[in-house]
Parts: structure tokens; C-alpha cells; sequence
């Protein structure tokens, strides 16, 4: 200690004003661990005048979390000082984040005494605590981010192991989000992030649920049996069936799931996730808007999309792709007058695949349009062979957006007719708001080149929230295709509302109706009574070859 500050403490007045003048708070404290003196800060801080708290034990001006005080009495009585973060009361019963330490001081009597400096650091606190927030939970949703799902999961994972219990993670994302952000931006698809967040809030209860990334949510599911774990899966996609309203849109999203399960499926949250990630693409390998469980044979994602690159080059070489089709049929009088044509492709691993699986695939790799044009060609060219046989039907292609900005689109289309020799007006082109959302122009001229050859345009899809009433005044539309997540599940006033609202707008606008996804008989008498002439689905066909497509033509 050097001498001026010796000379400065010899004065009793020096000292007082420093105690005065400090910024930290000061107590001093008995050895019966009660307050004796306090400065103006202190004072300050706790809004506690000196007489508030004198000869008041410590405790109580300090927040008791069941640990902390008890720690700091021990360690104090035990002559070894303290030193940490703890909460202090204020006079109204607030508290505040302080960091305190408490020095032993002994007097040559024996007497001894706790010196204790307190600084405020709730602003330090509350900027830790929204670090640690942002680092654990997700911005938009609220909801867990992947780093707590994986702190929450191992923590799970731990109990269940303790107690034998089992966990089932629940991976799923929502088909086709990115159509959303693409054709409405994405504030629109942060609503919707938002509002789906919301309806499995209601769905999971305690369990835990997280949004991992984009479109990609995990819920777990502790200690649920087999049985209990399907119904809850079959809740959520119930949950999905209705439509998710945004401003002046509605919008019907369905989703892809995988699950895996501990202990059959891994011991640590790395792999289980892994494994559900799997399975979820498998579920959308197989079609989408369904639910895969884990499987050894799933493994390899990132190998497996490789794998159907390289085989989607070889199959439009060996002639593995396949057009199926699918009977349109009059409700009235249950003849078929048309059919809609069905890329499939013939995996020599995989066996029969859907579009939803390949198609997205082909579409990254540039591909997609060629494979609509061998589509449109194989389906023109089947159609003519109908007709040679007295067979009256409508063909309807889909076309995507990459092949109906080809500025060639046109001749394409007309020689496709030419090479088949089918009459136009037997010929329908599908188009959903996703082609539409090119130059307006550009796609009203186009179709207008084609109404006037002959050939028919359906939007496809409607009622989704990719297609609008807009739509219906700026092209010449001649059919409106009623999407099938309208129809297909459990019936609900809400879609059929829907359904019943866009029969009614078709028919004031005259333009004529097709509602697909028709699985039941209580399905087709709504469409019936509604008004509605033409269908298709599950009820009347799958979507097969063709030669099985002419066997239930004859039935």
C-alpha cells in the first residue's frame, strides 16, 4: 500500500466520502449475516432506504432461487468470501440482475465483519438472455430452433433411456412452400409459416415442437406408444386439411413426413434426426402428403439424389419414362370423355415412381421441359389411337412453366398435332398459376394462338391460393380444375363451401368444371348436386397404362 493512500485512510472524512461518492453499492454485514450500513448507492439501486434494511438479514434483500443464497451464506460462514451474479429486491418487490462480492474483514478484537460491493448489471443480463434466446429459438415462430431441439432431444433421450422408455421424432415439411415464396413473396410465406406454427401448437400440447429451417418442422413425442404416436400423426395431417387463410387468399398446403424412434432407430439425437430425414424423403419419393417410419434401407439421402439424377439421364434413354392416364369421366352419365396423362418412370430399383419424386429433380437439372414435350407427344399419339378405334376423348397434358416459356412453345404444341394427327379440340393443356406467373402478355398471346387452333386451356389446381379469380379474366380459360384437397379426406363444411363456391363462380362465368381427387360415392352425389358435369379420382380410376386405361374404358 503506498503512503499517500495510507495518509488518505487515516482520515475517517476521506473515508465516509468515498463510501458517499462510490457508484457500486456497499453493505457492510455482521457476522450474523445482518446489514448494518448501506451506502446512497445501494439506496439507489434497491430504492431501500439505510433504515429499510438495518440490522435485516441479508437474505432479505435477496432473490431466493433455492440454491444461490444458501451457496453464498455456506461459503461466507465458512471464512471463504463470495463472489457471482445474484438477483436483488428492490423496495416494490422488483428485482434486479447484481453481480455481489462479500469480503471478510476481521478486527484485532476477534470482532469480524462482510464488506459487500454490488453492481447492477441487468442491462448486461437482459442482453445475455436475448443472445441466448436468439440462439435457441427461432425469430418468426418463437418456436425451439434446431441447437435447443438438439439440447431438448438429448435431454429426452437421456430420461427415456433411464426409465425405458421410447421417443418418436416427427420430421415433416410442407410440399411445394417454395411455390408460395416464388409467386407471392415471402412476407406472404412467412404468414403462413406463422399460422401453420400456430394450429400444431394446439395439435402438440406439451410435447416438444421446433422449427428447424424454411418449411421444416420436428416434433418429439416422449414415451408414446405405437398407437398413440399414429393418432396424433393422423391429427396433424387432419389439422392440414383446411385451408390456411392469408389476406385475400386461401391457401391448401399438405405435407411430407418421416419418423424414426428411439431406441430402434439410433441412440443420440444425431442419428434419430438423420433417420427421419430419410424418411421424409421417402415420403416424398413415394408421392407426398404422407408419412414414412424409418427403415435400415433408407439410408444415404444425398446418395440416393445423386443416384436419381444420373438415373433420370439414363432413363429418358432407355425408355423408362411411361405416360399413364387417368379416366375423366360425365357424373351424369359415368362415361368417360377424357383422360389426363401422367408421367411415371419405371426405376429399375424403385419400381413405379411419381412425378412429385422426379419431376422437381429434372426441373433443377434443366430437363423438365423436354420431358413435358416427350409427354404432350406420347399423349397426342395415344389419343389419335383412340379415336381410330371410336374412342371421342379429350387429352389433357400438364405444362410446366419451364416448358411453356420456350419461345417455341407454340410450334412445339402444333407439332406434336401434326406428328399425331389429333384433332386440336381433343386436345387439353394444363397450366397452373406457377406458369402463369411469367409476362402476362406473353402468356395471354400464347394461349390465345392455341384457343384459336383449337385447343382447350384448364387451370389446373384452383382454389389452392396458386390460382385466383384473376386468372379468369386475364387468359381465356376454358376449364376450371378444382384441386382434389378440396374433395379427398374427411368432408368438412369448409371445403365444401369451397367447392360449391367455385361451381357457382364457373358456371355465372361459363366456364365449365372438373373436380378431381373423387374417392367416395358421398364425394361424387356433392359434385352432383352441385351442379358439377365432369370428375376424376380414385373413384372411377387410378392413373394407369394405357392399355389397362382401355380395359376400364369397356367396363
Amino acid at each position: 500500500m503506498n503512503t499517500a493512500f495510507t495518509r488518505f485512510i487515516e482520515n475517517d472524512k476521506n473515508i465516509e466520502t468515498l463510501v458517499h461518492c462510490m457508484n457500486d453499492g456497499l453493505l457492510l454485514i455482521d457476522n450474523h449475516m445482518r446489514i448494518i450500513a448501506v451506502n446512497p448507492a445501494f439506496e439507489q439501486m434497491t430504492q431501500y432506504s439505510s433504515d429499510d434494511v438495518l440490522n435485516q438479514p441479508i437474505r432479505n434483500v435477496l432473490v431466493d432461487d433455492g440454491q444461490t443464497v444458501e451457496l453464498l451464506v455456506q461459503s461466507v460462514t465458512a471464512e471463504e468470501g463470495w463472489s457471482g451474479d445474484i438477483r436483488v429486491l428492490r423496495h416494490e418487490g422488483e428485482s434486479f440482475w447484481s453481480t455481489l462480492s462479500l469480503t471478510k474483514v476481521e478486527q484485532q478484537s476477534g470482532i469480524c465483519y462482510y464488506i459487500g460491493i454490488m453492481r447492477d448489471i441487468s442491462e448486461k443480463k437482459a442482453k445475455e438472455e436475448k443472445l441466448t434466446y436468439l440462439s435457441n429459438y427461432d425469430q418468426l415462430t418463437r418456436l425451439p430452433n434446431r441447437h435447443m431441439l438438439m439440447m431438448l432431444a438429448e435431454r429426452a433421450i437421456r430420461q427415456e433411456e433411464h426409465e425405458a422408455g421410447r421417443l418418436d421424432i416427427l420430421f415433416f415439411d410442407l410440399d411445394r412452400f417454395e411455390k408460395i415464396n416464388k409467386n407471392y413473396g415471402y412476407d406472404m410465406g412467412d404468414q403462413l409459416i406463422l399460422q401453420v406454427a400456430q394450429r400444431l401448437r394446439h395439435i402438440v400440447g406439451e410435447s416438444i415442437l421446433s422449427r428447424v429451417s424454411g418449411d421444416e418442422f420436428i416434433i418429439l413425442l416422449k414415451n408414446h406408444t405405437h398407437a398413440k404416436t399414429l393418432a396424433k400423426i393422423e391429427q396433424i395431417f387432419r389439422a392440414f386439411e383446411r385451408p390456411f387463410a392469408i389476406g385475400n387468399h386461401s391457401f391448401i398446403v399438405t405435407i411430407s413426413m418421416g419418423i424414426s424412434s428411439f431406441p430402434e432407430n439410433g441412440g443420440d439425437v444425431t442419428t434419430l434426426l438423420q433417420n427421419a430425414d430419410s424418411a421424409l424423403f421417402h415420403a416424398k419419393m413415394e408421392g407426398r402428403n404422407h408419412y414414412v417410419y424409418y427403415r435400415t434401407t433408407m439410408n444415404d439421402r444425398v446418395g440416393q439424389e445423386l443416384a436419381l439424377e444420373q438415373g433420370l439421364f439414363e432413363a429418358l434413354k432407355s425408355d423408362e419414362l411411361e405416360v399413364f392416364y387417368q379416366l375423366q369421366v360425365d357424373v351424369e352419365t359415368a362415361e368417360p370423355y377424357g383422360v389426363e396423362a401422367l408421367v411415371r418412370w419405371n426405376h429399375p430399383k424403385h419400381g413405379v415412381m411419381a412425378p412429385g419424386v422426379f419431376l422437381p429433380i429434372a426441373e433443377e437439372m434443366g430437363i423438365l421441359a423436354h420431358i413435358d414435350e416427350w409427354v404432350l407427344n406420347q399423349a397426342c399419339s395415344q389419343g389419335k389411337k383412340w379415336h381410330d378405334v371410336g374412342r371421342q376423348l379429350v387429352v389433357s397434358v400438364n405444362v410446366s412453366k419451364a416448358f411453356f416459356k420456350q419461345p417455341d412453345f407454340i410450334k412445339r404444341v402444333e407439332k406434336a398435332l401434326m406428328l399425331s394427327n389429333l384433332e386440336p379440340e381433343y386436345l387439353c393443356l394444363e397450366i397452373t398459376e406457377n406458369t402463369a406467373a411469367l409476362q402476362v402478355d406473353d402468356i395471354r398471346e400464347k394461349l390465345r394462338i392455341l384457343k384459336g387452333v383449337g385447343v382447350h386451356v384448364s387451370l389446373d389446381d384452383f382454389g389452392t391460393g396458386y390460382s385466383s379469380l384473376s386468372q379468369l379474366s386475364l387468359f381465356p380459360i376454358d376449364t376450371l380444375k378444382i384441386d382434389q384437397s378440396f374433395v379427398r379426406g374427411e368432408p368438412s363444411q369448409t371445403k365444401n363451401a369451397i367447392v360449391r363456391l367455385i361451381i357457382g363462380m364457373a358456371k355465372t362465368l361459363d366456364v365449365s368444371v372438373i373436380c378431381e381427387g373423387v374417392e367416395t360415392e358421398e364425394q361424387l352425389q356433392l359434385l352432383k348436386d352441385e351442379g358439377c358435369k365432369h370428375a376424376q379420382g380414385y373413384y372411377f380410376s387410378k392413373p394407369v397404362p394405357s392399355a389397362q386405361c382401355e380395359a376400364l374404358m369397356r367396363v
